[in-house]
């Protein structure tokens, strides 16, 4: 089984609702007419050289009597259990492939640096998406498991090991050539794979959790870099059909819904927390 990617959707009946609702006034039609000219649009997608590590296990300090502050970072690097042996330059391939064939599916024409002469005769439609930053932070993710059974509440508390994938991501149109970029900033997490259950001893009458964990390895963080690549890609489009709909309508028209769209079902629902931030947030 896959390693667990923390940040994908889970979709509810209100969002479907609100779905409904969404598919026939002026904000749907104009989404639709955004995506209608998706094959018009072109993008250069510019990577980092190397990853920011940091190792939030501060704990280990504690127990190596570490107290020059000076030597802390290169000591939780050195004790981490994943960031001293990722390649930077395998996590980034993995990475960035992910992140241009999810904006190909989106309809984009995507350039790599190496292109970016023939990019530059694309006088509209373009924009220039530069992963300023990406930052691997080890850590622990607190699952909860929780059930109601005989109309009493349980729930069990198990700590994973975890590495963040944060990225800070600027997004210029070309057009707007006076326009400072815009700098988002994306996460997401990669963790320990963990099944449980709660069950019911007949004999003692005790309510009982047992839960078996696969460890995660470096093999599932290359392909969490894979996933999440893709996963910011479509932050990244979901950003600009909201700021088109936020341009193109009255304020009276306008939802308070930001949207995210599936260019695979071809279905747009709301995004949540499944977004790109912006950093005065």
């Amino acid at each position: 089984m896959t390693k667990i990617i923390r940040q994908l959707l889970i979709l509810s009946a209100s969002a479907c609702l609100t779905g409904l609702l969404f598919s026939c006034n002026p904000e749907r039609k104009l989404a639709k007419a955004f995506v209608e000219n998706n094959r018009s649009r072109s993008v250069v997608v510019l990577f980092p050289d190397f990853i920011f590590k940091t190792n939030q296990k501060t704990f280990i300090l504690d127990s190596l009597n570490i107290t020059d502050k000076t030597q802390s970072d290169s000591v939780l690097l050195a004790n981490s259990l994943y960031l001293k042996d990722i390649n930077d330059s395998l996590f980034l391939a993995n990475f960035s492939l992910g992140f241009e064939k999810e904006l190909s599916a989106f309809g984009f024409t995507v350039f790599e640096e190496n292109g970016m002469v023939e990019f530059m005769e694309k006088d509209t439609n373009a924009f220039v998406v530069n992963v300023a930053q990406l930052e691997l932070e080890e850590s622990i993710y607190t699952h909860r498991d929780e059930e109601l059974i005989y109309d009493a509440h349980y729930y069990h508390d198990q700590d994973l090991n975890a590495v963040y994938v944060n990225a800070w991501i600027e997004i210029t149109r070309v057009d707007e050539t006076t326009a400072e970029p815009n700098v988002y900033f994306a996460t997401g997490v990669v963790t320990d794979d963990m099944e449980g259950q709660f069950t019911y001893d007949i004999f003692s009458g005790n309510i009982n959790y047992v839960y078996n964990i696969d460890s995660l390895k470096i093999k599932d963080l290359y392909e969490g870099a894979y996933t999440l690549g893709r996963t910011y890609a479509s932050y990244t489009y979901d950003f600009l059909l909201n700021h088109y709909l936020d341009k193109a309508l009255p304020a009276g028209d306008r939802s308070a819904t930001y949207w995210r769209y599936d260019p695979y079902e071809q279905s747009f629902f709301p995004a949540y927390d499944d977004r790109l931030v912006p950093l005065d947030e």
